[in-house]
C-alpha cells in the first residue's frame, strides 16, 4: 500500500472550463480512504471531466483539488482504462506490467514490459483477477470481460492510494459487468475508488456512495440505500441518455436492478467470481 492511502481527496470549489462553457462548475466534494464510489448522471454532465481533474490530467480554471492538504499529483493516482486499450500483440503479463512504465526512466519505461526487473507483483494482480494461467496469452486472444479485468491489473500494479474507472463496464455483457465490480471489489484493499458508470442499477446494487452529476454541477451526493427514483428522474431530466441506455415500454426511465428471481442468489453463490 502506497504510503500516501490514508489522505482524503478534496474537491474545492472547482470549475473548469472549455472554449470558455463550464464542463464542471463549482464542484465540491469529499472523498474518504477505501471509500467505493459511484459517479452517474447523463452524458455531457462532467463526469469524464471529474474523473480527469481527480487524476491530474487536468488543472482547474477555479479551485483546488489536494489529496491529504496537497495538490494532487499523478504518483498518488491510477485510472483504470477500458480494456479495449491493450496493446494486442503483447502478452496479459506484458500489459500489466506496462503500468509501471511511468515510474521508471525512459529506458527502463521500454524495457520493463519485455523484460522485466520484478514481474511478481504483476503476477500476484493477475491471480487476483483470476488470469494467472492467461499471463503468456497474447491480449488479443482474451474475451472482453478477461482484457478490462487485465486493465485492473496494469492500473493496480502502480499501487496508488486513489484508483479511477472511467465506465470500466462499457461494452460487456451483463455477467461480466458485475464480475468486474466483483474484481475491483476483490483486490483493492485501502485504496479510494471512484467509478463512472452509466448502468444505475449497479451502481445502486454495488457501491456504497452514488454522486449525482449533471449540467457540470453536484445534484445529489448520497448513501446509495437514500438514492430515490425521484432523485434519478430529476438527475437524468437534465440530459439526453437515459441511465441505462433503454427505457421501458410504458415509457418511464429504469434506474434500479430487476430484483433477482428465486434461485439466482444460490447460483451466483457457485459461480466463479472471475468468470
Amino acid at each position: 500500500m502506497s504510503e500516501s492511502a490514508g489522505r482524503e481527496l478534496v474537491f474545492d470549489r472547482v470549475t473548469r472550463r472549455f472554449d470558455g462553457e463550464p464542463a464542471l462548475s463549482d464542484v465540491s466534494l469529499r472523498f474518504a480512504p477505501a471509500e467505493h464510489v459511484a459517479v452517474v448522471g447523463p452524458s455531457g454532465a462532467g463526469k469524464t471531466t471529474l474523473l480527469r481533474l481527480a487524476s491530474g490530467a487536468l488543472t482547474p480554471d477555479q479551485g483546488t483539488i489536494t489529496l491529504g492538504g496537497k495538490p494532487v499529483s499523478g504518483a498518488d493516482v491510477t485510472l483504470a482504462y477500458q480494456g479495449e486499450t491493450l496493446v494486442d500483440r503483447r502478452t496479459a503479463l506484458a500489459n500489466v506490467l506496462s503500468g509501471r512504465v511511468g515510474d521508471c526512466s525512459w529506458l527502463r519505461g521500454f524495457l520493463e514490459p519485455l523484460v522485466p526487473r520484478d514481474p511478481e507483483p504483476a503476477l500476484e494482480l493477475l491471480d487476483a483477477v483470476g488470469l494467472a494461467e492467461k499471463a503468456d496469452a497474447r491480449a488479443a486472444t482474451l474475451s472482453a470481460g478477461e482484457r478490462q479485468r487485465v486493465a485492473f491489473a496494469r492500473a493496480l500494479v502502480r499501487d496508488a492510494p486513489v484508483v479511477l474507472a472511467d465506465e470500466p463496464t462499457a461494452n460487456l455483457d451483463p455477467s461480466s459487468r458485475a464480475n468486474v465490480i466483483d474484481v475491483l471489489d476483490a483486490v483493492l484493499d485501502d485504496e479510494l475508488l471512484v467509478t463512472v458508470l452509466h448502468e444505475v442499477g449497479l451502481a445502486l446494487d454495488r457501491f456504497e456512495r452514488i454522486v449525482g452529476l449533471a449540467g457540470g454541477r453536484v445534484r445529489f451526493d448520497e448513501p446509495a440505500a437514500e438514492v430515490t427514483d425521484a432523485m434519478l428522474d430529476d438527475l437524468f431530466a437534465a440530459g439526453t441518455s437515459t441511465p441505462d441506455g433503454r427505457r421501458s415500454s410504458d415509457g418511464t426511465q429504469q434506474h434500479r436492478a430487476a430484483k433477482p428471481t428465486e434461485g439466482d442468489d444460490e447460483s451466483r453463490a457457485q459461480a466463479r467470481w472471475y468468470a
